[in-house]
């Protein structure tokens, strides 16, 4: 059954207005980014003040506000928790819209399940393209740690020069440790802090090795140099395996954009055959069987390209 007026109109409205907020503070964001290290800390207090401001303080109390924070972080989305919600809710509403509109609007609330996740999906992929960036400069970064330390400069100053010296987002990484350093935390707890942050077994064997080589001692020079020549054969090595992956990836997701574009083009050849197909038992069992299927395709290719090296 169609969906009344006054529903779709007020679901419409609510939409366009989370969508408008949450864009406008992501682009006024963005705006201003480069110039928030010279802010005054009053213009700063005056932005968290501000409505998305208190709201954003709120969602940071609790433990999914603080979770999802800790992955917009690591992922270097510059964007408030507050402003990714509400563009995730207002994209969740459009899809209810739109898909209420072409079929059963019982597949409207799937459409902004689907929304969720594909927000959430985006978060992750860019959580692991700033994790594979950040393993890519592991080899250098191991290099200019050992001629640091092969200088005589204590590991402390060796760390800093490396956040100065290498590109994000391991030098983003690097002076968040240092500022850690700076404020008292030890050297061993900052060091898995970094590696909580971005894990993978390169940066856990680059940290055991510095943890370990303040603790006992022992050539780190040599055994840094050692690590950035193996960290490079594992890069290599990875960049051949994503480029043999890469072709199953592609077609499987080609697939599923050609399969949702030909059952809308059913729709357009034949206009108002989806919502007869899903108002129907048998039509809602075959569109919930499709859905599965291709779902079930993404999981299982992602589990088949996920090689670990």
């Amino acid at each position: 059954m169609n969906l009344p007026l006054p529903v779709i109109l007020l679901l419409l409205a609510v939409t366009l207005a989370l969508a408008t907020w949450g864009i406008g503070d992501l682009v006024a964001g963005w705006g201003q980014r480069r110039r928030l290290v010279a802010r005054s800390e009053l213009g700063a207090d005056a932005r968290m003040n501000s409505p998305l401001g208190r709201l954003d303080t709120l969602l940071r109390r609790t433990s999914f506000g603080k979770a999802l924070a800790k992955r917009l972080a690591v992922s270097g989305v510059r964007m408030r928790v507050s402003t990714f919600l509400m563009l995730m809710v207002a994209a969740g509403g459009g899809a209810i819209f739109l898909i209420g509109r072409w079929i059963a609007p019982v597949f409207g609330l799937a459409a902004a399940a689907g929304v969720v996740a594909v927000f959430l999906t985006y978060l992750r992929r860019r959580e692991e393209r700033r994790r594979d960036e950040f393993i890519a400069q592991l080899p250098e970064l191991a290099r200019v740690l050992s001629n640091a330390t092969n200088a005589g400069l204590a590991m402390r100053t060796a760390i800093e020069i490396a956040a100065d010296e290498l590109a994000d987002p391991a030098g983003e990484e690097l002076k968040r440790t240092t500022d850690a350093l700076r404020l008292g935390q030890p050297l061993e707890e900052a060091l898995r802090d970094l590696s909580e942050r971005l894990p993978s077994r390169e940066l856990g064997v680059l940290v055991s090795t510095l943890v370990v080589s303040s603790r006992a001692g022992g050539s780190l020079v040599t055994a840094l140099r050692t690590i950035a020549s193996t960290l490079e054969e594992r890069k290599e090595i990875r960049r051949e395996v994503k480029t043999i992956m890469g072709e199953s990836v592609v077609t499987n997701y080609g697939v599923i954009v050609l399969s949702v574009a030909g059952v809308a083009l059913v729709n357009v050849i034949q206009p108002g055959a989806l919502r007869t197909m899903s108002e129907k038992l048998p039509g809602q069992i075959v569109l919930a069987v499709a859905l599965a299927l291709f779902v079930g395709s993404m999981i299982i290719v992602r589990r088949i390209t996920k090689i670990d090296v």
